[in-house]
């Protein structure tokens, strides 16, 4: 596989938009499966909403970043925030605790979103690391070989 390397800073949706394009470019110039590509994908951006939603907070010192590479078998991505405010303690604000509880739904009294899960789920390694300068996620997925790399195999 390919190697490629990327880094963009994180300052709203439209920077979003614009970072998923780029990742997405490079997993498939690296021959990755499409399949891995959009777990990779999800995975990354739902830490970068997170890094959006908490990552400019008061007492913040950057804006967020993004940074990735895709090298052998193995494609890593790391989303850094500037927040003092860790995003993973934080109400997820499409949730009322409160009608959660009158439905009869345990999960009601949670704390945050279900991100994280699905994250872990996604991908083989996810690092949180909750500083106190920000929030580092590095994640890690580990790839197989899509068509154009068997068929280039093959050819050999």
């Amino acid at each position: 596989m390919r190697t490629a390397v990327g880094r963009d800073q994180l300052e709203d949706r439209t920077s979003l938009s614009r970072i998923r394009r780029s990742i997405r470019a490079d997993l498939n110039a690296a021959g990755v499966e499409p399949a891995i590509a959009f777990d990779c994908l999800v995975a990354v951006t739902e830490a970068c909403t997170n890094a959006l939603v908490h990552g400019h907070c008061a007492g913040g010192g950057g804006t967020p970043e993004v940074t990735w590479d895709v090298e052998g078998a193995v494609a890593r991505f790391r989303i850094r925030d500037y927040s003092t405010r860790g995003w993973s303690k934080a109400a997820h604000p499409s949730r009322d605790p409160e009608l959660e509880r009158a439905r009869g739904n345990p999960l009601g009294d949670r704390v945050g979103g279900f991100g994280i899960e699905l994250m872990q789920g996604l991908m083989d390694e996810v690092d949180i690391a909750a500083r106190a300068d920000g929030t580092v996620v590095t994640m890690l997925k580990r790839l197989r070989a899509g068509p154009r790399d068997r068929d280039a195999a093959r050819r050999h």
